[in-house]
């Protein structure tokens, strides 16, 4: 399983770009950053996008993703998400008002669609990708994407929840990674609890007693101004990236 981390910031700022995670070049974890982050060919290579939420830094390049696709190519591609994500996006981004309804983009080439993401594992691109519920907003999921050889988690938005360190600790050596979220420093605990995200400490206490023996596990979705005391304050058996990296497990 190929991972390019196309972006992972929790905020714009130069030099770093919003979440976008592509996997074996063809899935896509959420559209933060991807269309300013791959050619457009490679953007044509896309057969699906998971979405986690829909706030707008997982979302924002989704349209420009999307006019890339109804451009350049024939196949078909789906968008993922829970119900309340997809509800959110028909009704607050593509309205007709904000960008064009995806039934009117459809009626010039019917390859777009929107999925609410089912209950228990699906296949896709020979990929098992099963959501998991997250503790952030309403319909908030992170995913479990497996392979023959292993599987790899991935946290979305979560504020602190030790249902998710579970599952991870559950999975035993069959997990090879885990991108786990960090949004604030120890110091905003507060803010980052009111907003449902986590912290280092947060972070720390999830993983007690459950951290995945064998797996190697990434904070990401860091602040960009908060980014050198998250690093500082991270527990050392987790690793951090910041966009660029690019991973086979």
């Amino acid at each position: 399983m190929k991972i390019e981390i196309l972006g992972c910031s929790g905020a714009v700022m130069k030099g770093y770009n919003t979440t976008s995670i592509l996997i074996d070049g063809n899935i896509l974890i959420d559209a933060g950053s991807a269309a300013s982050a791959l050619s457009e060919d490679r953007l044509c290579g896309i057969r699906h996008i998971l979405l986690t939420h829909s706030h707008i830094d997982h979302i924002k390049e989704l349209p420009f993703i999307l006019e890339a696709l109804y451009s350049k190519k024939d196949d078909k591609v789906t968008v993922w998400g829970s119900r309340d994500t997809i509800e959110a996006l028909a009704g607050n981004i593509f309205n007709g008002v904000i960008w064009p309804k995806i039934t009117e983009l459809n009626s010039y080439k019917d390859i777009v669609f929107f999925r609410e993401i089912p209950e228990g594992e699906i296949m896709l691109e020979g990929l098992a990708v099963k959501a998991l519920p997250a503790m952030h907003i309403p319909g908030a999921l992170g995913y479990l994407v497996s392979d023959s050889t292993g599987k790899v988690m991935f946290s979305g938005d979560m504020g602190f929840d030790t249902n998710f360190f579970d599952l991870a600790a559950s999975l035993n050596h069959s997990l090879k990674a885990l991108f786990v979220e960090v949004s604030f420093p120890d110091r905003m605990e507060d803010f980052a609890r009111l907003t449902r995200h986590l912290t280092p400490a947060l972070l720390k206490k999830g993983l007690e007693g459950r951290a995945p023996t064998t797996a190697r596990i990434f904070a990401y979705h860091m602040k960009p101004r908060y980014i050198d005391e998250v690093v500082a304050e991270l527990p050392p058996n987790v690793a951090y990236i910041t966009g660029g990296e690019v991973f086979q497990f």
